[in-house]
């Protein structure tokens, strides 16, 4: 009853508006129609109308006072906290706990485009539930309404027995304008590094200063497109002064002064000239930008080259690497490590050597070329892989030969975690890709590490390591290690068998000097010959058991080519044991002999893993297809581990990260045929 009188109360006022209203209507009528002849009739009808136009008046107050008089954005006077949040500058939305939205005060109506939104979600503005953004009370929610930036905070309040929660919407719109022009704004520090410009000269005959000057007149062009500063601090290197807007550009651009100087040529054979960037876009002040771009600039370098790396606080964007590295001649790099190497090992307490998971001679010959340098400094070391892997039965059995070497050298992950300490050593090599570690938890507990690697950089070290010597150009990490041992002890110091596993390792991984070698490459395996190392006791190494041989021929069973020019072997049948590993290596290898393929992958299961090999013939970067699929390795020769995943979704993967750098590829010849046109019209206009 009390009920029916409140509603009765709110309509009194209405309801007259509607009865005078139909009294005055009623009232025009009679005296336009009202005859003496037919009054009676005539007041009948009036009667009728007015009762009429005051039950319509009625219905309209009471509708009006139900669909704006409790939950709109009409203020009610009578209630001092509706009156407050009515009138408040900010917009406010009241909800239930399941975001039914009860209520908005006028300044959320004319914020959101003068709709009723009464009985909608709040997901419609944000997904957060109302009970946790109460709480988040203090950093709120960020949400959007018409075009403009909210922080929402909520409030939880009980009316009867029902949660209700108050929403306050702080209009921050501009204060996220002027943090993002604040941002573009921000000044950032480019590295620029020239690639190997005097090793190409030396392959080609050309004039230093032409392509030199070549080179500065695309690079000032450049900065001058993205408003900023270039000067040359040294011989190749340049420093790039920006704001961080022109960052964007670059990006959308996908850096192509890496394709304008590459149209640079040299010599006779046209050779390109490639350059280098890093860049750090991460918070603080200036000196902490310059470590993030040379830290970047080095990424660059140790993938290669011809690439722009941009580290940013939580992630790192690579562009570029679409030409393979020209191996360097000079050998002072390898000395200056060698000697820094040697320094950091009579520092340490114990050393330990890993390469990556399931050895292969490479990793397995840099682990010994690394215990010959703890050997002259008469540290202790141990070397951490799997001792009872049969891949590496003959190797084992050769190391032991070396003095100083015994079984107890060889440990595994869960030891070498025993043995580590404060002032331990981990020094790892043939690998960078922290996955593919013998042991990760190792690297991640290690306090000093060095890096040894000639794979492209694909991850990041949990610990930064102290050295980082990673260089692609080199065919092997032995060469790599032949270099540093032939400049730093004196000659006749290493054993034969220590000879000869390094030379097994340059012999893998050139596939007996067929691939990836220079002169560099011959003057390693030279230095081994001088050492003792025989080639005919190496290829003793490589003799393939039936069983191995077996397994490679069951990759030829199923053989598809696509794209026309990749060719993709699937070995099915496996029994799951790591041997499939090196079969599958091998039959990618033998896939590139086929007419028409520029490179090849091969697939097998091994457990729960699906392991993809990558070859190509020096046309195709593999390593980019596989870094897609969470791989890694060289221009030419990379891989893939799939884990808990099945062959048939691999061989997807695999046909999705080929399509996307076939794509990719295309977007580059487009756009390089759009300059080529642009270029022909200015001639034509000039």
């Amino acid at each position: 009853m009390k009920t029916f009188l409140e509603k009765l109360k709110k309509l009194f006022t209405p309801m007259t508006v509607a009865a005078v209203g139909a009294g005055l209507v009623s009232l025009v009528i009679y005296f336009i129609f009202g005859r003496d002849e037919n009054r009676t009739s005539c007041i009948l009808f009036v009667l009728v109308l007015f009762i009429c136009l005051l039950a319509l008046g009625t219905m309209a107050a009471y509708l009006f006072a139900e669909r704006f008089g409790d939950k709109s954005y009409v203020d009610n006077a009578k209630d001092p906290t509706f009156s407050l949040l009515t009138g408040l500058g900010q917009p406010v939305l009241i909800c239930t706990e399941s975001g039914e939205i009860k209520w908005i005060n006028r300044t959320f109506y004319e914020a959101c485009g003068s709709m009723d939104i009464s009985g909608q979600n709040t997901s419609m503005y944000f997904q957060t539930q109302p009970a946790v953004l109460c709480e988040k009370k203090k950093e709120g929610v960020e949400a959007e309404m018409g075009g403009r930036k909210y922080t929402v905070q909520g409030y939880a309040m009980k009316i009867g027995e029902e949660n209700i929660y108050v929403t306050v919407w702080q209009d921050k719109t501009e204060l996220v304008e002027l943090q993002e022009r604040f941002e573009d704004d921000k000044a950032l520090l480019a590295y620029v590094v020239i690639d190997n410009l005097d090793e190409i000269l030396r392959f080609a005959e050309g004039n230093y200063r032409t392509v030199a000057s070549q080179i500065d007149e695309v690079m000032e062009q450049w900065a001058k497109e993205n408003k900023g500063v270039l000067k040359e601090y040294d011989k190749d290197k340049y420093l790039f002064l920006f704001h961080a807007a022109a960052l964007k550009k670059m990006e959308e651009e996908k850096f192509d002064i890496l394709d304008r100087i590459r149209e640079i040529r040299v010599g006779d054979n046209g050779i390109p000239v490639t350059v280098s960037i890093g860049i750090g876009s991460v918070p603080g002040n200036m000196e902490e930008r310059s470590a993030a771009s040379i830290s970047a600039l080095e990424t660059a370098l140790q993938r290669g080259g011809d690439q722009a790396v941009v580290k940013y606080e939580k992630e790192t964007s690579v562009f570029g690497g679409k030409t393979k590295t020209v191996q360097k001649k000079t050998k002072i790099r390898a000395r200056v490590v060698a000697t820094e190497l040697a320094d950091m090992i009579c520092a340490s307490d114990n050393v330990l050597i890993m390469g990556h998971r399931f050895a292969d001679f490479d990793a397995f010959g840099a682990c010994i070329g690394v215990a010959h340098f703890c050997a002259m400094s008469g540290v202790q070391f141990n070397i951490v892989c799997n001792p009872a892997d049969p891949n590496l039965k003959k190797c084992f059995a050769k190391a032991l030969a070396i003095p100083g070497i015994d079984k107890n050298v060889f440990i595994d992950g869960i030891t070498a975690l025993d043995r580590l300490r404060s002032e331990t050593l981990l020094i790892i090599v043939d690998v960078n890709n922290p996955t593919q570690f013998e042991s990760e938890e190792l690297a991640k507990n290690a306090a000093k590490i060095v890096c040894i690697d000639h794979h492209r950089k694909t991850g990041e070290f949990a610990v930064q390591p102290i050295i980082s010597y990673i260089d692609p150009s080199a065919s092997s990490a032995c060469e790599l290690l032949a270099d540093m041992l032939e400049q730093s002890v004196p000659a006749g110091s290493l054993c034969k068998d220590e000879a000869d596993l390094m030379l097994a390792g340059i012999v893998l991984d050139t596939k007996k000097y067929e691939i990836n070698t220079g002169t560099k490459t011959f003057g390693a395996a030279q230095y081994l010959k001088s050492e003792g190392a025989d080639t005919g006791d190496v290829q003793q190494l490589f003799i393939t058991k039936f069983d191995d041989y077996r397994r490679e021929a069951g990759f030829g069973g199923k053989v598809t080519v696509y794209c026309g020019k990749y060719a993709i072997a699937v070995n099915e049948d496996t029994d799951g044991d790591p041997s499939n590993r090196i079969a599958a290596a091998k039959a990618a290898d033998r896939l590139l002999s086929i007419e028409g393929i520029e490179a090849s992958f091969a697939l097998c299961p091994i457990g729960e893993t699906v392991r993809v090999s990558g070859r190509s013939n020096g046309r195709i970067n593999v390593q980019l297809i596989m870094e897609r699929m969470g791989g890694g390795g060289r221009f030419d020769a990379a891989a893939a581990e799939l884990r808990e995943t099945p062959l048939t979704t691999a061989l997807l993967d695999l046909k999705a990260a080929i399509d996307g750098y076939e794509k990719e590829l295309k977007e580059s010849r487009e756009e390089e045929k759009e300059k080529d046109k642009d270029k022909e019209k200015k001639g034509e206009q000039a």
